[in-house]
């Protein structure tokens, strides 16, 4: 699968969290995610050069406006290539479930792989329907940036429709008053290496 996304710093998440509400969305769930992240044993490719990613995710599920709502909590590992355009994040994925994470743990630092950085997202999730599309618009809370995101994303089978998508993407965004020039094609961990390393040089 190809996930087409599309990232944006905001400042003020509720301002957007009424303007999805205004625009017709769909209040999915709200999530915890944990992710775990790893790069290349060493003397093989380097994911900070060949622009890939590989994570173990822990995922909490919780719905925040029913207090009865049992949590759910699932566990994936996900393989994220390089970047295939230069204004978006989108990029080939691919996500298994797995049953048992403190296995596949081990089993990677076995191989030698090497775990790099522990990332922790929470998110709350909405469902558009938006010209051709069904798009999922997720609000962000970064603890270790102390900042909040807008992530937009849909799913494609093939890359036919990249452009047609991307740009789809990009006229939803307009609909909350957010330029395509905002867009950020930095991940969550490019983002937290680069303000440790900042944090260290203060």
């Amino acid at each position: 699968m190809i996930e087409v996304e599309i990232k944006v710093r905001i400042s003020d998440p509720e301002l957007i969290l009424k303007k999805f509400e205004e625009n017709n969305g769909i209040y999915k769930i709200s999530l915890i995610h944990e992710d775990i992240y790893f790069n290349m044993p060493v003397g093989l490719r380097d994911f900070k050069i060949t622009d890939e990613a590989l994570r173990l995710r822990k995922s909490i599920e919780f719905n925040k406006h029913n207090k009865a709502y049992t949590k759910d909590i699932n566990h994936y590992i996900t393989y994220k290539g390089k970047k295939i355009d230069t204004s978006t994040k989108t990029r080939e994925e691919i996500e298994v479930k797995i049953n048992d994470p403190y296995s596949m743990r081990t089993l990677l630092k076995e191989l030698g792989f090497q775990e790099i950085l522990t990332v922790k997202k929470e998110r709350d999730l909405y469902e558009f329907e938006f010209k051709t599309y069904q798009i999922d618009a997720l609000i962000d809370y970064l603890p270790l940036l102390n900042q909040y995101f807008i992530e937009v994303e849909l799913l494609l089978n093939s890359s036919k429709k990249l452009e047609e998508s991307k740009e789809a993407l990009f006229d939803f965004l307009c609909l909350f008053g957010i330029k395509k020039d905002e867009s950020i094609r930095k991940s969550y961990l490019e983002l937290i290496t680069e303000k440790l390393k900042e944090d260290l040089k203060n």
